[in-house]
């Protein structure tokens, strides 16, 4: 199978249930993705990796291949041991986009170490989390809460996406017919994503735009939809909208950014891009930063698929840096005399001794002074501006 490092992108399932994930998104692209799987049970590994990903087994020597047995505390343990395993796998990697699921076990333990040692590394990351089922019991759902301040701490972006929710989307019928959709769900929406980023339509996302927004946007709510025939754009936003993962629209309504991604066959038409566009402006409010793109793929012709990643915590800092018409930086004001030096004590003192005197003109203290444009010449130009070197 065909990869594709240059791209600097690496798919990252932790734990059972992170690499189940990730080997759907895997599945569902279709080739030439870098991904990889990190768990602690053998058995587990080995049904992934004949899947085609790339399997790595954490806890070897604490757990033998056995897993954690639902102990957090294990996972978190072996990934401090092992992380010097993963660390090849990251040659030429800028971004690491990882699945997991939370609640205990190597997805709970293992999950926040991993994020942390990418971020010291220097690596972007964005990170998609499950929460438990309610009918899994309070202990686990405590357990997975406790977690997601841990990741959320290092992580650039975080995608929370509570099971019950999912499953609602899924609509009803038969468990392992709904595990297989609800995973389909995930995979689907964070393929769309990837596509963006490798494969984009002839509608671009900007690069450093989307750099802006995903990896600065912080939380985030994850919504997908999709729809054939006469209307599909109409009806995918509708689902859209009435997706739980997205609140039934409100999380759309409070987004202050929005990245929208367009899947289509050659048959998309530009009106029913203004569709989608359209509709979705009108839920969100006037100030809210929207970013798209689209995806064609011969294979998806009489279909749409829209995937959201919705931003309520996005700034106005965030907004700022995504604008190409940011106003230019302003130069520092000029300083008639030598600045009161600002910082700590220590910092203040060695600054100190690079003062001349009071007024900073030195040698031409007493020296007729060279004015132009109304700013003392014999002044050095760092005085002027009131800028504070240090050695």
């Amino acid at each position: 199978m065909s990869q594709e490092p240059q791209s600097g992108l690496l798919l990252l399932g932790v734990g059972g249930g992170g690499c189940r994930l990730a080997a759907s998104v895997l599945s569902a692209y279709g080739g030439g993705l870098r991904a990889l799987g990190v768990d602690t049970d053998a058995l587990s590994n080995r049904e992934t990796a004949a899947g085609g990903m790339t399997c790595l087994l954490f806890g070897g020597t604490l757990l033998a291949g056995h897993g954690t047995g639902g102990d957090a505390i294990k996972g978190r343990m072996v990934a401090q041991e092992d992380m010097r395993n993963l660390m090849p796998h990251l040659q030429g990697v800028r971004t690491v986009v990882v699945l997991a699921c939370l609640g205990a076990g190597t997805g709970g333990g293992a999950t926040p170490e991993i994020i942390k040692a990418l971020h010291d590394m220097g690596l972007a990351t964005v990170c998609f989390v499950t929460l438990p089922f309610a009918f899994e019991g309070e202990a686990r759902r405590k357990a997975a809460e406790r977690v997601l301040p841990m990741i959320e701490e290092n992580a650039d972006s975080m995608v929370v996406v509570p099971l019950d929710e999912l499953f609602h989307d899924a609509g009803d019928g038969l468990l392992s017919d709904a595990i297989q959709i609800t995973e389909g769900l995930v995979a689907a929406g964070i393929t769309l994503l990837w596509r963006l980023l490798t494969k984009p339509g002839f509608i671009r996302l900007d690069a450093e735009r989307l750099h802006a927004m995903v990896l600065k946007g912080g939380n985030a709510r994850f919504g997908f939809s999709s729809a054939d025939g006469p209307g599909r754009a109409e009806r995918a936003v509708a689902a859209l909208r009435a997706s739980r993962l997205l609140r039934s629209g409100d999380a759309l309504a409070k987004a202050n950014a929005l990245l929208v991604g367009i899947l289509a066959g050659s048959d998309l038409r530009l009106s029913e891009v203004g569709e989608v566009m359209g509709q979705l402006r009108g839920v969100c409010k006037s100030d809210c930063t929207i970013e798209m793109g689209t995806v064609l793929d011969a294979r998806f012709d009489g279909r749409i698929e829209l995937v959201a990643l919705a931003f309520e915590s996005w700034t106005a800092a965030a907004k700022l840096e995504s604008r190409k018409d940011a106003p230019p930086v302003q130069e520092p004001p000029v300083a008639d005399a030598f600045p009161i030096q600002s910082g700590s004590k220590k910092s203040r003192n060695k600054s100190s001794k690079l003062s001349l005197n009071a007024s900073g003109r030195g040698k031409f203290q007493n020296v007729e002074p060279t004015i132009y444009d109304g700013q003392d010449l014999d002044v050095p130009t760092f005085l002027r501006r009131g800028i504070t070197l240090e050695r």
